[in-house]
């Protein structure tokens, strides 16, 4: 549900303005009314400068190693700031020299250790060394005994050699190589001297972190008030009596405005509060139970509702659920997932609890419908010996398809009734009335269809029943679906509201088979991983370290994809199908106070 907003106006003189903005900040209840969205002045320009470079710094140091207590000293941010910078730079020097070097090791490898100086001396003598690299298929071993060459290194299929011969010209068949003034031996100590030195940066940048993270912190919360300090100010203020008055708005969760009028009372400040109505643009904050809580981030990736409208978090999380564990299908992988989320609830941070919540239940709701269509890490257990006693409680594939079909039908019905609601809620009965038609069109079809032609003849008031609903459901549909046109153009757009509505819904339906399509093929999947484990368990000696091997890759592969499918599918049949049926509009904006204290992460 979306919580009651109530529509705050302040009238301040302007000499107590400041003060105002800074109070309410403090109180933090208040979300400001946009006014306009100019650009910023180079005050608020140069507050954001800061705090992005805060803002990058920490994301850095909080990445760090952070151990022992921090350093008694009394840092400014900016040095803290300007401090990693140096010894970012220091360390992205040394990186880039590391890999350089790295990359010299691995072309020089092949020569060893080698004194140039020593070479160069030979050639004082008349001696000229010349060094080559060849494919090993080119080479012809007839060369050692022929002429002065000698083998260097072999490498793979390439050849490193030597040749003394100035006569003897390898260009043919050779890449011939200029060696580098540093053997490979002193590459490899340059290599660790610079280790050495990144260790150094790297035990600094720890250091750092640890006295530096608490004072960008606080630095960081302290800007962060002050720009939506000067936002408002600058931005979101009206001004009246040539500057003397100035005007302010904002709205107020109803639960949350008893402190802000406590403080407009003992200052004596002007205002005015209103309940907020469908033609304000008043922001959302959602209010759910502990388990639709759960599922709210699941709402807001596609748009959180107008004020006006219901919020649906609370009506598609059962679906949601059911959907993930029809997807899934399989008990063991239920049980996998729950126990999964459940372990890593233990240490998680507060933060992602909800998610690994969220988890325990997806896994609980991937075990009951693994349950009900038997299947148990892609064994199906209406074939185990040990439970042909109750086989006949797990469905089949054609029962299977039949419940995706009737849970879409169930769901598309149940938006259509919240779309009723939301109707009456925004524009009054009169705008329903189309949607009620619809209803008692498709519920009136289903239940006669169920009845059979022959049970209809043989109670012929039902037959005059059927009619009578069915004209009132026609009527109902073509000229309320646009009730303040004239009737003739209510009766066109009804024509139309038709021809949409039956394609969409039809449409909407057979989306509902995909819901057994991924369940369908999850359990494939876990059988074919089980039959090829079992094929390979009967080579020697290795057959069952090759099945267990199988099964674990296999599943774990089945499991992670599976479950993607399984999130995803009912997630667009909720954003899709459900939300289009329930006609959600959305478009909300969240609630989001003006204060000192909201998280900046």
């Amino acid at each position: 549900m979306i919580s009651k907003m109530i529509k705050f106006s302040f009238l301040v003189f302007h000499s107590n303005y400041e003060k105002f903005l800074n109070d309410i900040q403090e109180i933090g209840t208040v979300h400001i009314k946009t006014q306009q969205e100019g650009d910023l002045n180079d005050e608020i320009a140069a507050l954001l400068d800061d705090y992005n470079k805060i803002k990058n710094t920490l994301k850095e140091l909080n990445a760090r190693d952070l151990k022992g207590s921090p350093v008694k000293k009394d840092l400014k941010w900016r040095e803290v700031v300007d401090r990693f910078e140096e010894l970012n730079n220091e360390r992205i020097k040394y990186q880039k020299l590391k890999e350089e070097l790295i990359v010299l090791i691995k072309q020089n490898a092949p020569w060893g250790e080698y004194s140039k100086s020593k070479i160069k001396k030979l050639e004082e003598f008349g001696v000229v060394a010349r060094f080559f690299k060849i494919k090993e298929g080119k080479f012809n071993e007839q060369w050692l005994t022929d002429y002065p060459v000698q083998i260097i290194n072999r490498v793979g299929k390439e050849i490193f050699l030597v040749s003394f011969d100035p006569d003897f010209n390898f260009l043919e068949y050779a890449e011939e190589v200029r060696l580098p003034e540093v053997d490979v031996i002193n590459l490899e100590k340059q290599l660790a001297g610079v280790e050495k030195e990144i260790s150094k940066v790297e035990k600094k940048l720890d250091r750092l972190a640890v006295s530096g993270i608490p004072v960008l912190t606080q630095t960081q919360l302290d800007l962060f008030s002050s720009i939506e300090f000067q936002k408002v100010l600058e931005n979101h203020t009206l001004s009246y009596g040539e500057g003397k008055i100035n005007a302010l708005e904002g709205w107020v969760p109803e639960s949350a405005q008893g402190r802000l009028i406590e403080y407009l009372e003992k200052e004596g400040i002007l205002y005015h509060k209103q309940i907020s109505t469908s033609g304000d643009a008043a922001p959302i904050q959602l209010k759910n139970n502990r388990f639709a809580k759960l599922f709210e981030p699941i709402g807001k990736m596609y748009s959180l509702p107008r004020y006006n409208e219901l919020d649906l978090t609370s009506y598609f999380a059962p679906f949601f659920l059911l959907f993930f564990g029809f997807c899934l299908g399989d008990a063991g992988y239920g049980i996998i997932i729950f126990l999964g989320a459940t372990l890593y609830k233990l240490k998680a941070s507060e933060k992602l609890k909800p998610y690994l919540t969220l988890g325990q239940y997806f896994g609980g709701a991937t075990f009951v419908m693994g349950l009900l269509f038997g299947n148990f890490f892609g064994i199906e257990l209406g074939k185990v010996a040990v439970l042909s006693g109750v086989k006949d409680i797990f469905l089949d594939s054609s029962k299977i398809f039949y419940l995706s079909l009737l849970l879409g039908g169930v769901q598309i019905l149940f938006g259509m009734v919240i779309k009723i609601v939301n109707k009456v809620k925004q524009n009054g009965f009169l705008y329903a009335l189309d949607t009620v038609g619809w209803i008692l069109l498709l519920v009136t079809t289903v239940i006669f269809a169920m009845l059979g032609p022959e049970y209809l003849k043989n109670h012929p008031v039902l037959g005059i029943i059927k009619t009578g609903i069915y004209v009132l459901s026609i009527l109902l549909i073509l000229f309320f679906s646009s009730p303040s046109g004239k009737i003739h153009l209510r009766f066109a757009s009804g024509l139309w509201n038709i021809y949409i509505t039956v394609t969409s819904i039809f449409g909407d339906l057979l989306s509902y088979i995909r819901l057994f399509a991924l369940g369908l093929s999850s359990s494939i999947l876990g059988l074919v991983v089980n039959k090829m484990a079992i094929a390979f368990s009967d080579i020697s000696y290795i057959g069952p370290i090759v099945f267990i091997l199988i099964i674990l890759f296999g599943h774990t592969l089945n499991l992670l994809i599976s479950s993607l499918g399984s999130f995803v599918h009912p997630m667009r049949l909720t954003l899709v199908e459900f939300y289009k049926n329930a006609g959600y509009t959305g478009g909300g904006k969240e609630y989001n106070p003006f204060s000192k204290y909201q998280a900046t992460n």
